[in-house]
C-alpha cells in the first residue's frame, strides 16, 4: 500500500512494476503509469478487547482447553429456566429429574478425550451488572459449590441428534415436584424467587476441549433444557411417563463466562484494552481467539502519504496478504475459510467492519494451499475501500486493522499471525496506483 516512514522519491523508486501506457493522439505528450507498490512499514501487534457480548448467542459453551500459544481457556454457562406448566395431578408420583444438553455441532479441541460437567444453583438474580443490558465474556454470577448433578463422557458433536443427559439431584427434583403439586409454585415469579437458575462448569484438572449445545428458548427436539419426570398412580393409558420441561427464559438470560490464563504465553497479561503486544515483543506473532477478545491488529501508517505522488493519481485495487503460523492449525483448531477485519482507532475502539471500494464487507479470506506442507497457505483482504477511506479523508486518520474470527462472540477458535521477514511470511499490503 505505501512504503510510509521513508521520502516519496523512495517510495517511487520501490515500485515493483512500472508500466508506460499510450493513450490514443489526444495524449502524445503525456504517460499513464500504472505502479504496483508493496514495500510498505506495517506495525503489527495483539491486543485484547475489554469485553465481548455472550448473552443472546443462542449457543452453551463449556469446557478446558490449554494451547501452546495462548494458555489456558475456560467456558461455563450460566441459565435461567423457566416452564409453562404449573399443573401436576395429585396423583403423581416423582421419577427423576436431570438437564439435557443437545449438541449445536459446534466444538474446538480433542474431542477424543473424556471431559466432565458439573451443574451448580445459582444464588443470586440473574441479571447484568449496574446500567448494563447484556451479559459479557467476563461477567459471572454467584453460585453454590454443592454439585447438583455430574457427568464425565466422550464427545460426539458431529451428531445432531445425539445430546448429554446429566442426572440431577433427586432432593431438588422432589421439592420443584412437591411444590407444583401444592401450588406453593403456579407462576414463573414464584419458580424463579424458589430456582433462580443453574451453572454448568468443566473439570478445569484436563485440557480436552469445548463443546457448543443449543440454548433455544421453546421446547422441542433438539433444543436444551432440564426435564422433571413423573408418572401417575393408576393411569390406564399404555404410556405412564410424564415431564416438565424448564428451557431458557429467555435469549438475554443465557450466557457464557470465558477466561483466559496467559500467564504462561508470549503475550502475558495485559493491563486494559488500549496495551498493544508489538510482534517484534512476541516472536514475530499476532494471534486472535474468539471468546476472550484476543485480537490481532495490523496498522499501516504511511498510507495517507499515497496522496503526495503525483498531482493527478487514483488507486487501481489494494490487498493485504497475511500466512497463518504453520503448525498452528490442525484438525481440531482448523483454520476459518473467513475471518472478520474491522477498523479500529488508535484506542483500539472498533469503528466500523471493514467494506471494499463499493461499500461490500470485506473479509478476510483463505486461500489454501493444496499441497501436504501448506507452504502457501495465506489471507487476503480487499483494502480498496480503506485506502480510499484514509487518503481523501479531510483529517488524519489513525486508523488500524483488527483480525478476529466471524463468530467470535460465540466460539473460542484461535489464529497464529506470523510476521517474520526471515521466514518470508510477513504481514504484505500491495496498492496498483495509477498516476496520469
Amino acid at each position: 500500500m505505501i512504503f510510509g516512514i521513508i521520502g516519496i522519491v523512495f517510495l517511487a523508486s520501490c515500485a515493483t512494476d512500472d508500466t508506460t501506457y499510450e493513450v490514443g493522439s489526444d495524449f502524445i505528450d503525456n504517460n499513464i503509469q500504472v505502479r504496483i507498490l508493496d514495500t510498505f512499514s506495517i506495525k503489527t501487534g495483539t491486543f485484547k478487547l475489554d469485553s465481548l457480548i455472550t448473552s443472546g448467542t443462542n449457543r452453551i459453551l463449556v469446557g478446558n482447553v490449554e494451547d501452546g500459544h495462548l494458555g489456558t481457556l475456560t467456558a461455563k454457562s450460566y441459565l435461567q429456566l423457566i416452564t409453562s406448566n404449573f399443573s401436576i395431578s395429585t396423583d403423581a408420583v416423582y421419577d427423576s429429574i436431570g438437564m439435557i444438553l443437545n449438541y449445536d455441532n459446534y466444538y474446538y479441541g480433542d474431542t477424543t478425550k473424556v471431559q466432565t460437567y458439573t451443574l451448580h444453583r445459582i444464588t443470586e438474580t440473574v441479571e447484568p451488572e449496574d446500567d448494563a443490558t447484556s451479559f459479557y465474556n467476563t461477567s459471572s454470577l454467584e453460585y453454590d459449590a454443592a454439585i447438583l448433578g455430574q457427568l464425565s463422557f466422550t464427545p460426539r458433536p458431529n451428531r445432531p441428534t445425539d445430546s448429554l443427559f446429566v442426572k440431577m439431584d433427586d432432593l431438588l427434583g422432589e421439592e420443584i415436584f412437591d411444590k407444583i403439586v401444592d401450588n406453593d409454585i403456579n407462576n414463573t415469579d414464584d419458580f424463579l424467587q424458589y430456582f433462580k437458575g443453574l451453572v454448568i462448569a468443566p473439570d478445569t484438572s484436563v485440557s480436552s476441549h469445548v463443546l457448543g449445545f443449543n440454548a433455544q428458548t421453546t421446547t422441542g427436539v433438539g433444543n436444551s433444557m432440564m426435564r422433571l419426570y413423573y408418572s401417575i398412580n393408576d393411569d390406564d393409558s399404555e404410556d405412564n411417563d410424564y415431564y416438565i420441561d424448564f428451557v431458557i427464559s429467555s435469549a438475554g438470560q443465557q450466557f457464557n463466562e470465558i477466561k483466559s490464563d496467559l500467564s504462561s504465553t508470549v503475550l502475558g497479561d495485559f493491563e486494559d484494552g488500549e496495551e498493544i503486544k508489538l510482534s517484534t515483543t512476541t516472536d514475530n506473532l499476532l494471534f486472535a481467539q474468539s471468546g476472550t477478545g484476543i485480537s490481532a491488529r495490523i496498522e499501516m501508517p504511511s498510507i495517507k502519504r499515497l496522496s503526495e505522488l503525483y498531482e493527478n493519481a487514483a488507486t487501481l485495487s489494494a490487498e493485504l496478504t497475511f500466512s497463518p503460523l504453520k503448525g498452528s492449525y490442525s484438525d481440531d483448531n482448523p483454520l476459518p475459510e473467513y475471518l472478520s477485519v474491522y477498523i479500529v482507532d488508535h484506542k483500539n475502539r472498533i469503528i466500523q467492519q471493514l467494506t471494499d471500494i463499493d461499500g461490500n464487507t470485506a473479509s478476510a479470506i483463505l486461500i489454501e494451499d493444496t499441497d501436504e506442507f501448506n507452504e502457501d497457505t495465506y489471507y487476503y483482504v480487499n483494502l480498496s475501500g480503506f485506502v480510499e477511506q484514509i487518503l481523501y479523508s479531510d483529517t488524519d486518520l489513525n486508523y488500524a486493522l483488527m483480525i478476529q474470527s466471524g463468530n467470535f462472540s460465540k466460539e473460542v477458535n484461535n489464529v497464529v499471525i506470523e510476521n517474520n521477514a526471515s521466514t518470508n511470511r510477513e504481514v504484505k499490503l500491495s496498492v496498483k496506483y495509477l498516476n496520469y
